[in-house]
């Protein structure tokens, strides 16, 4: 209706009425174009107006102040709930449960969500425009932010995860195969964050289990308790912790291959070194 109200208006086209044939407006939209010169621009004009009207309420204003953090679990929740993104939001305790008889569901652009990407700028411009250009009103496009935004609010405040995961990169690639393994944090969205950012994808994919607190405090439990264990065993063995620099190329290598292999990165490292050793001929003690 945006785009027929415009046309309507900035071209000064008689309105019909409400059962007439939308493509009657575009056709004479279409005349009215080719015979007067003044509106060769007025497609990129309709469009920037379109666009403009769907911020005027300020339901977007989170995306740009938004932290990383939010903006990634926002990405990744928003591309697994594309079909019903109110539906995914609508749980008791954020307002009470939609009637599933009749009710619309409300879809975001797909087309803004295909792309994978990591680049804050590229991810803040994605979930703006998969609303922008959505099939909701702009009231809808307003109660589902409100809604993502109330949401955050409640994960962002447990920080168990963010103060855990440090900068040790030894304690983030063991947490990453850790859950891995478990076959947690599968998601092909999370293992392509995964692939430039373990520590990101970790706190991620843990935001992504709020829906389900008691999987959460429980996975959560269970991998600070194996952490411990496995610091003791290192210790108790003689095994000593050793961080190297690898390029993005190397790092996304050695994931690869851990993954093919089913092993754990220490594992395959050790594995490799081993190897190697051998065909030169080292005398390998346990």
């Amino acid at each position: 209706m945006f785009y027929i109200n415009y046309l309507q208006e900035n071209l000064g086209i008689k309105k019909g009425s409400l059962l007439e044939d939308p493509a009657l407006t575009f056709q004479r939209a279409d005349e009215k174009i080719a015979s007067e010169r003044g509106h060769s621009d007025l497609a990129k004009k309709m469009k920037k107006a379109f666009i403009n009207s769907r911020k005027e309420n300020g339901a977007l204003d989170w995306v740009k102040e938004a932290e990383p953090r939010f903006l990634y679990w926002a990405l990744i929740f928003m591309k697994k709930h594309k079909k019903d993104i109110h539906g995914a939001l609508s749980r008791p305790m954020l307002i009470d449960p939609p009637d599933s008889i009749g009710r619309k569901i409300k879809t975001i652009s797909e087309k803004e969500l295909n792309d994978l990407s990591l680049d804050i700028k590229r991810i803040r411009e994605e979930i703006e425009n998969s609303f922008i250009f959505s099939e909701m009103s702009n009231t809808e496009v307003g109660d589902v932010n409100r809604l993502l935004v109330q949401e955050w609010q409640d994960i962002e405040s447990d920080k168990r995860i963010v103060k855990w995961i440090t900068d040790n990169e030894i304690q983030i690639e063991w947490a990453w195969d850790y859950l891995t393994s478990q076959h947690f944090f599968r998601d092909r969205l999370l293992r392509f964050l995964a692939k430039s950012d373990k520590k990101q994808a970790l706190i991620t994919g843990f935001d992504l289990l709020s829906d389900n607190l008691d999987k959460k405090n429980l996975l959560i439990l269970n991998m600070k308790r194996a952490w411990s264990q496995k610091k003791f065993r290192d210790k108790k063995s003689g095994k000593k912790p050793y961080s190297i620099s690898l390029t993005e190329t190397a790092k996304g290598m050695l994931d690869e291959l851990a993954d093919r292999k089913g092993m754990r990165i220490n594992e395959l490292v050790e594995t490799l070194i081993r190897e190697e050793g051998e065909r030169y001929g080292f005398e390998i003690k346990d």
